[in-house]
C-alpha cells in the first residue's frame, strides 16, 4: 500500500558545533523509543506542494539551530547516554500510497505507524534521534510522519521542533526563540539530597500479567462538559486544574469497571512537565526530557464512593506536590540511583492508571506554507491501562480527545460509569465514544 521513493539522511546546511551533548539524569531514564506523529494535509492546486525539495532544504536549515537532533545517541564511556553531535542528519523517507485519505482511519494504531512512519528496524535506528516520512495519497493529499526519540526529546520538545522546522519552510523567521540544551539546568546536587519518595521509579519489575485482549477507545468531551464537572467544585479550598478534574472522572470510572476490592492501594500515574514549576523556571524551548513521574494513591473505596469534585481534589494535591524542591529531589534520587532504574517500571500493576496529557501543546501548528492539517493524530495508541489526552482539532472552544486501553471484558463497565457520570453535569449531551482498535492482545 505504501511504496517508498527514496530515503536518504538530511544534514544541516552549514558547519555545526562537533561536540558531546550531556544528558540529564531524567533523560537517563526516558524510555529509549521513537515517539510518532501523523499530519494530514488536504491537496490543493500549489505547484509545489510538499516538494521534497522544499521539505528536505527547509529541514536542512531547522538542523543548524537544532544542530544535536542531526547527531546520534550512544553510550558513553562511563556507561551513560550522550549525543554525539555529528551532524549525520535525519532520516527522511518520501514515499507514495494508493490509498485515498478516506480510505485512512487517522487514529492511533499500529497500522498508522506501520504505513506512515520510516521503518525502525534497522540496527541503528534506535540512535537516531528524528525520522519523517512523506507520503503522497492517490488522492492528492499528503500524510507527513515525524518521529522523535523520547531518549531527548520530550512533547513540548518534540512541537518545538516541527513548529521550528514549518516556520524555517514558509519563510517566517523573525520570531523564532532559539532553542536551549543547556544541561546545567538540570544538573544534580552535590551532595545529593533526596528529601521526597519517588515510588514511581523503582529498581523492583512489576511482573507481567497474563496477555489479555485489549480494546482502545476514543471519548470525546466538550468544553461545557469539563466546565460543568470542574463547577462542581466551586467554593473548595483548592483550585481544580481541568487536568485534575478529567482524570479523576476517568479513574473513579476506572476502579469502578475493574470490580477491584473496596480496600485496594489504587494508584493514578501521570507525568506532568515540569518547566513552569522549577525556580527560575526553564526555558519553554528547552529540549529535552522535562518530564516527572508522580502519583495519587487512594483505596478504592474512597474513590468510587465519593464524588468526581472530591476525588480531583485527591488528584489535585498531587499536582500540586510537584515543586521545585520535589524535582531536584527526582534528579537527586536518580543521581544516586544511576543506573538501575528499570524501564520496566512501566508496567502497571491491576489497580493501577497512568494518564499523561498534551492538551495545551501546539500539536496543530504545523503549517509549511500550504495551510494547516486537516487531520492528525499520535501514531501508536497507548498501552493497556493507560490513557492519552488532547485537544481536539479545531477553534478554542474544541473539546477535547481521550484515548484509553483496557481489557476488552471492562470496556462497556468503564463505558457505562463513564456516561453515567457525564449524565449527572450534562443531561442533554453524553459525548461520543468509539472503539478504535479490537482484538488487541497485549499483556
Amino acid at each position: 500500500m505504501v511504496e517508498v521513493l527514496e530515503s536518504s539522511f538530511v544534514v544541516p546546511s552549514e558547519p555545526t558545533a562537533t561536540e558531546t551533548l550531556r544528558l540529564s539524569n531524567i533523560d537517563q531514564v526516558a524510555p529509549p523509543v521513537h515517539v510518532g506523529f501523523v499530519y494530514f494535509y488536504q491537496g490543493n492546486q500549489a505547484k509545489d506542494f510538499f516538494s521534497v525539495e522544499t521539505l528536505k532544504a527547509s529541514l536542512s536549515r531547522t538542523l543548524v539551530l537544532l544542530y544535536p537532533l542531526a547527531g546520534r545517541c550512544v553510550v558513553g564511556q562511563d556507561g551513560r547516554k550522550e549525543i554525539n553531535c555529528n551532524a549525520e542528519g535525519c532520516l527522511f523517507v518520501a514515499a507514495r500510497s494508493d490509498l485515498t485519505s478516506d480510505e485512512i482511519k487517522f487514529e492511533p494504531s499500529s497500522e498508522l505507524q506501520k504505513l506512515f512512519l520510516p521503518s525502525a528496524d534497522f540496527p541503528e535506528s534506535l540512535s537516531l534521534l528524528v525520522m519523517i516520512q512523506v507520503t503522497y495519497l492517490k488522492c492528492g493529499g499528503v500524510v507527513l510522519g515525524i518521529a522523535t526519540n523520547y531518549v531527548l526529546i520530550d512533547g513540548c520538545s518534540a512541537f518545538y521542533f516541527i513548529q521550528t522546522w514549518a516556520a524555517v519552510a514558509r519563510g517566517d523567521v523573525a520570531n523564532l526563540i532559539p532553542p536551549s540544551f543547556d544541561r546545567n539546568l538540570l544538573r544534580g546536587r552535590t551532595p545529593p539530597r533526596v528529601t521526597f519518595n519517588h515510588p514511581e521509579y523503582t529498581t523492583d519489575s512489576i511482573p507481567a500479567a497474563a496477555p489479555k485482549c485489549c480494546l482502545t477507545a476514543k471519548f470525546t468531551l466538550s468544553r461545557k462538559q469539563i466546565q460543568s464537572l470542574k463547577s462542581r467544585h466551586s467554593g473548595g479550598s483548592i483550585r481544580i486544574s481541568s487536568f485534575s478534574t478529567i482524570a479523576a472522572l476517568v479513574w473513579k470510572c476506572y476502579c469502578i469497571s475493574k470490580g477491584l476490592g473496596p480496600s485496594t492501594q489504587t494508584r493514578l500515574i501521570f507525568v506532568a512537565d515540569v518547566r513552569r514549576r522549577l525556580s527560575p523556571p526553564l526555558p519553554k524551548t528547552y529540549i529535552g526530557n522535562v518530564v516527572v513521574r508522580t502519583s495519587a494513591v487512594s483505596e478504592v473505596s474512597t474513590i468510587t464512593s465519593k464524588p468526581v469534585h472530591v476525588v480531583a481534589e485527591i488528584v489535585q494535591s498531587a499536582v500540586d506536590g510537584i515543586t521545585d524542591d520535589f524535582v531536584r529531589s527526582f534528579i537527586d534520587y536518580l543521581e544516586v540511583m544511576q543506573g538501575k532504574i528499570l524501564h520496566s517500571t512501566l508496567e502497571l500493576a491491576e489497580s493501577d492508571l497512568r494518564i499523561s496529557s498534551i492538551s495545551g501543546l501546539p500539536i496543530y501548528e504545523a503549517n509549511f506554507g500550504w495551510g494547516a492539517p486537516q487531520k492528525t493524530s499520535g501514531a501508536v495508541a497507548p498501552g493497556k491501562n493507560n490513557v492519552n489526552l488532547l485537544d481536539e482539532l479545531g477553534n478554542n472552544n474544541a473539546g477535547l480527545l481521550m484515548y484509553i486501553t483496557l481489557d476488552a471484558t471492562i470496556m462497556p463497565l468503564f463505558e457505562k460509569a463513564f456516561y453515567e457520570e457525564l449524565i449527572l453535569v450534562d443531561t442533554e449531551n453524553k459525548g461520543s465514544f468509539s472503539l478504535e482498535s479490537a482484538g488487541t492482545c497485549s499483556s
